[in-house]
């Protein structure tokens, strides 16, 4: 007995270890040939763990499930690698092209690597795994903190926050602008919206929830902000309704979600239309983003016959011919469009969307819709004027929250329909909450 809760402590500390790893080395990478991110790196290190332990005592029902989950939540970058070797071959493009394609979707953030990420941090501690995650998330980010407190002092970084706060990131301090870890902080944002929506009685859950809060504001993602009100807006409208009539509240987050993906067809035309040009001449400060989208606008046309480019094509465009001083439009909606063409677009937004809330949402489960739903709009949101999209941190903490709010009731289903019972590691006493 007292052998296995010392392994079972072990197996807490390495895979939070590893975790915490993931979070904490965002800009470095190891260099074998091929730069490889060392958050991308402890990513594997999770997965390949969880798989180890699966041969050691495996949890069939766990691991088909986190296997299973993580593969849906892929399927945009399986989309997104299909549609661009069809263009490939159509317009029979270098091998080079290629490889610098596969090279920014399968090297740098590849969305699968980070999905089983998040389905071995549930496999190895059921939905407890979404805590677990956070937790790691926290320390990581009080490291940055504290390192910038033990260099400039607790005052003045105190004062710095204080006054970021008040002015609404109007002022940003020298010292506070340290950090501004933007990865980390849409992390943030996603798991308050999270647990906002729903709110637990525990004292963990408050000390998780000013912990969350003091970090995401010191970085003060203004769009973060604004896409966790509207997240939240939508998500207690369809909490009221689902709460009387559920059957309405799953069909309107449909209609919602196909609203989302008609509005992202009709942003990429007003683009196109000039829109932000005409916002610059109502005097409204676009950072820019007239020049960039003035700069790619060769690259494409909104129309059924625009086939695209290939992923990977403007960013390369951006970073090897052109000199507009930016390595992305910081719009990845304008960049998936130039890159998939008319017809790829808009099937990787249905993947992006409609497949996930709805996968996620099968068999009434009507509260992992609206969550998902939630999560989806709060990415679009800040993926409007961020390359977030890439933020591969931000898709682990995306899929474990939205594979996470039932997982342990999908493994008891998944092993009740293979076994016709449910074994004790599954069953609800094993599972309880963190919180």
């Amino acid at each position: 007995m007292v052998e296995n809760k010392i392994l079972e402590k072990a197996k807490v500390f390495y895979f939070m270890l590893a975790a915490v790893m993931m979070y904490y080395f965002i800009t470095q990478y190891i260099d074998v040939g091929l730069h490889v991110t060392y958050r991308h790196a402890f990513a594997l290190v999770l997965a390949f763990s969880a798989i180890v332990m699966f041969l050691y005592r495996p949890n069939i029902a766990r691991g088909i499930t986190s296997f299973k989950q993580a593969f849906i939540y892929s399927i945009p970058l399986l989309v997104t690698t299909v549609v661009s070797l069809f263009i490939w071959f159509v317009d029979t493009v270098d091998i080079g092209v290629i490889s610098r394609g596969f090279s920014g979707s399968f090297i740098y953030v590849n969305m699968f690597s980070f999905a089983l990420a998040a389905g071995a941090m549930l496999y190895i501690f059921g939905s407890k795994g979404i805590w677990y995650n956070l937790i790691a998330i926290l320390i990581a980010n009080l490291l940055m903190i504290a390192t910038i407190i033990a260099e400039h002092g607790l005052g003045s970084y105190i004062s710095e926050f204080i006054t970021l706060i008040t002015t609404f990131a109007g002022e940003t301090g020298d010292i506070i602008v340290q950090a501004e870890v933007h990865e980390l902080a849409f992390c943030l944002g996603a798991y308050l919206i999270y647990m906002f929506y729903k709110p637990k009685k525990s004292i963990v859950y408050f000390i998780l929830l000013f912990l969350s809060l003091f970090c995401f504001l010191s970085a003060f993602k203004r769009i973060g902000i604004i896409a966790i009100a509207i997240a939240l807006v939508f998500g207690y409208l369809l909490k009221f309704v689902a709460h009387y009539h559920p059957k309405t509240a799953s069909t309107l987050v449909t209609v919602f979600t196909l609203v989302v993906i008609a509005l992202l067809i009709g942003y990429i035309a007003l683009i196109k239309a000039d829109a932000f040009e005409l916002l610059e001449k109502a005097g409204i400060d676009t950072s820019g983003r007239v020049e960039i989208y003035n700069a790619v606008d060769k690259f494409y046309e909104f129309n059924p016959g625009f086939l695209g480019n290939g992923i990977g094509f403007l960013t390369y465009q951006l970073n090897t011919f052109m000199t507009v001083g930016v390595a992305s439009v910081h719009n990845d909606f304008l960049q998936h469009f130039i890159d998939l063409g008319f017809w790829g677009y808009i099937i990787w937004l249905a993947s992006m969307t409609l497949v996930r809330i709805r996968y996620f949402g099968r068999k009434g489960k009507v509260e992992d819709a609206i969550i998902s739903f939630m999560l989806t709009l709060y990415l679009i949101i800040v993926s409007s004027t961020d390359n977030t999209m890439n933020y591969p941190l931000l898709t682990c903490v995306l899929a474990i929250l939205m594979i996470g709010n039932s997982y342990d009731d999908s493994v008891r289903e998944t092993e009740h329909k293979m076994f016709g019972c449910i074994s004790k590691a599954n069953s609800k006493e094993e599972s309880d909450s963190l919180l």
